[in-house]
């Protein structure tokens, strides 16, 4: 995939007292619709995402570029950067969703190992972070579940995938495994309809996490690789 959200390869980090904030309104609507009501993923799961992104950001680059970071447009594509991460957050959920209904097609199923270090880093997630940080980022044992077991079907797809393309000689000097795997979901993609309510868009917002950090705040990570 282009872009890929900060928590692909599965870390979560525990973002302590860096939060706060209400439940995100209309949680189980559609922002994205997929097929014309076939299915959807819902605004309370894009925000997990959307929110859990932006801390890992701030986290990692708050120190350096404080709040204003998210009106800049630090990348040079003529958005700020809130914009460009919400737009790359609803681009990758809507990859990794065509990726997951692939997963049968390569006989990727999750393991009891797997499905042991999901429970493992999603009880850590939940019981590391206060109560007023799971509200602002909607984060209950459920929507934090299923967005480990989403991230670990996507590894193991994009394995499956990379390997049997290596086998057919599909990627070579030209064709690299990124590469590969980028037009594979693009043509996947290509297959679906994707409609996305901006009115709900607008909903995915930039917290000033950073100005509200506490000095004692901490950030550790699990990996459940």
């Amino acid at each position: 995939m282009k872009k890929k959200l900060m928590a692909l390869g599965m870390i979560l980090v525990v973002m302590a007292t860096l939060i706060t904030g209400c439940k995100i309104r209309n949680y189980d609507s559609a922002l994205i619709d997929i097929n014309n009501g076939e299915d959807k993923i819902t605004l309370g799961y894009a925000n997990f995402a959307f929110k859990y992104d932006q801390a890992r950001y701030d986290v990692n680059y708050g120190s350096s570029y404080g709040s204003t970071m998210w009106s800049q447009d630090l990348t040079g594509s003529g958005s700020t950067f809130a914009d460009e991460i919400r737009d790359n957050v609803i681009d990758t959920l809507e990859e990794q969703y065509v990726i997951k209904k692939h997963a049968d097609e390569y006989g990727v199923k999750l393991t009891d190992a797997d499905t042991k270090a999901i429970d493992d880093a999603t009880t850590k997630f939940i019981n590391g972070n206060s109560s007023a940080a799971l509200n602002a980022l909607g984060a209950d044992k459920d929507v934090v579940k299923e967005f480990l077991t989403d991230m670990t079907y996507v590894a193991k797809v994009e394995e499956a995938m990379i390997a049997k393309a290596k086998a057919a000689g599909e990627i070579n000097d030209t064709t690299t495994s990124s590469t590969y795997v980028d037009n594979k979901v693009d043509e996947w993609k290509s297959k679906m309809e994707f409609n996305v309510d901006e009115d709900l868009k607008k909903q995915l917002v930039v917290d000033d996490l950073f100005s509200e950090a506490s000095t004692n705040s901490t950030a550790a990570s699990n990996s459940t690789k």
